[in-house]
């Protein structure tokens, strides 16, 4: 009856000016869904912290779980059409990609580059909050040479609009769109783009599945801010029911999938498999578990991608932190990081040895040096942090893997400061200054000063399967043990997500 009643909304609705083709109910369903890796647990939280300010708190809120499974929706948009004549390419085909501008928060994404194709598939796929009222697509023509060209637009209502995906149903089923596209001068047929929005449990399917292929569901917009993020206790006991991981089944590295132990301090030593290792450093962070269920996978670089320290997916999450004093985090609270991204790349097909690339985004370092956003779509540049300055690669072992972390000293730090400032003056070298901060993380002083050589244990905890295994119970013992310097959360820790 839910596929029914939402056939007799869309059929109203496709008379009018949105001039929708087609709206059906999705494929996606309850199956499977509670095999997603996406607890209830998590949307009782977004209910508690919807319609407040996006900010640094947390909220350990279960109530209203069901109700919460539709504070949160994926938007897809994917294959496209456009006509010859509508491009501007004169011997080739457009090089096409999609921006997305959410309303009315005005949140922009961007998604991959289609090279000389006028049909394909963008991929692109986002949460957007139950506040949303819709979004506007725009696909574009990438030039080399001049400004890039729009071929043409369309609106896409959203859940807080009164349409047939505006209804509980989509909860379950979805809304899938094939939408006709115009211009601002009244051009219109210029092509045809697809479009899907689903919420509930249909949308922690979407998500398990997008995993799956390896695909990342972008929870941070082009033009984000820290407060769009906050951090959410979640009970150290049922990790696999809070966090995103990888599956048995995704293309993501088998020896990714699960959830991992950062073992930073060395308490599960030593192993009597290899009673050899050694843990080697006299510095640590107050993070304590990654996973990769929010993550994308490419296939020709061989790296999983997209990974945030201080945010995550609002319906997951990535990476966690000690609760301290007051219930928070002060490292994850500080937010240094906020602006970074991690991508883990392997060396090679016997994926055995990786390579951690730390990334920034260029245009919000100048946007907050220099006073300003610079725009909603100004690209989303990232630089990767030199190899010299912060080296972090990871060796696979048979118990798990071992985490090394090699941080260059001040001295050298301050020879590239001076050497930007020299070159492209005070504004940008102090803009330079600010990306070296964001280099530098969290590090404590004398860490800085002196660079550190560091590994540490890396366990798997939780298998692709979601069963604990034998490392599970000596985390657990270290994440519960009310550690008055660094674990006061009585059984819970921390993890960022979107909350705005």
């Amino acid at each position: 009856m839910k596929g029914l009643n939402l056939l007799a909304l869309c059929a109203v609705y496709g008379a009018s000016t949105w001039a929708h083709e087609q709206c059906t109910s999705g494929p996606l369903g309850d199956e499977c869904a509670d095999e997603a890796g996406l607890s209830l647990l998590q949307f009782g939280r977004q209910a508690a912290a919807r319609g407040r300010a996006a900010g640094h708190s947390h909220s350990n809120a279960t109530e209203g779980a069901t109700d919460a499974l539709n504070e949160w929706a994926i938007l897809s948009i994917t294959h496209y059409h456009v006509k010859e004549e509508h491009t501007n390419d004169w011997f080739s085909h457009a090089d096409v990609y999609a921006r997305v501008k959410v309303h009315p928060s005005g949140k922009g994404y961007a998604s991959k580059m289609i090279v000389n194709k006028n049909k394909g598939n963008v991929d692109l796929h986002l949460y957007v909050p139950r506040s949303a009222t819709s979004a506007t697509i725009d696909l574009y023509d990438q030039d080399d040479v001049f400004s890039d060209y729009l071929m043409g637009s369309v609106n896409l209502p959203l859940l807080n609009s009164p349409n047939c995906c505006a209804q509980s149903q989509v909860g379950d089923t979805g809304c899938d769109y094939k939408l006709s596209m115009h211009r601002a001068d009244g051009t219109r047929d210029i092509g045809t783009v697809s479009a899907s929005v689903i919420s509930g449990k249909g949308m922690q399917t979407r998500a398990r599945e997008l995993n799956y292929r390896g695909v990342l569901v972008l929870f941070e917009d082009i033009t984000r801010t820290k407060d769009t993020m906050a951090s959410f206790s979640i009970k150290s006991v049922d990790i696999e029911q809070e966090l995103s991981y990888a599956r048995a089944g995704s293309v993501i590295p088998e020896s990714f999938h699960g959830i991992f132990w950062m073992d930073q301090r060395g308490v599960h030593l030593p192993l009597p498999s290899d009673p050899g290792y050694k843990h080697v450093c006299n510095v640590s962070a107050t993070e304590i578990l990654v996973s990769y269920g929010a993550a994308g996978w490419n296939p020709e670089t061989l790296c999983v991608e997209g990974l945030r320290q201080y945010g995550g997916p609002p319906i997951g999450g990535q990476w966690t932190w000690f609760m301290q004093e007051g219930g928070e985090s002060r490292s994850w609270a500080k937010g240094e990081e906020w602006n970074a991204k991690y991508d883990f790349c392997f060396r090679d097909k016997t994926f055995q040895e990786v390579d951690v690339y730390v990334g920034v985004s260029v245009n919000h370092i100048m946007g907050e040096t220099l006073g300003n956003a610079l725009g909603s779509w100004t690209k989303d540049t990232y630089i990767t942090v030199p190899r010299v300055i912060n080296n972090v690669k990871m060796n696979k072992k048979p118990w798990g893997w071992d985490r090394e972390t090699t941080i260059a000293p001040e001295a050298f730090r301050s020879v590239i400061k001076a050497t930007f400032m020299e070159q492209f003056g005070t504004t940008l070298g102090n803009a330079a200054e600010s990306l070296m901060a964001v280099f530098s993380g969290y590090l404590q002083e004398d860490m800085m000063r002196n660079g550190i050589a560091c590994n540490y244990p890396v366990f798997q905890i939780i298998d692709g399967h979601g069963r604990q295994t034998e490392h599970f119970q000596a985390y657990l013992d270290w994440a519960t043990n009310g550690r008055e310097d660094i674990n006061t959360g009585n059984g819970s820790q921390l993890v960022g997500r979107q909350v705005g």
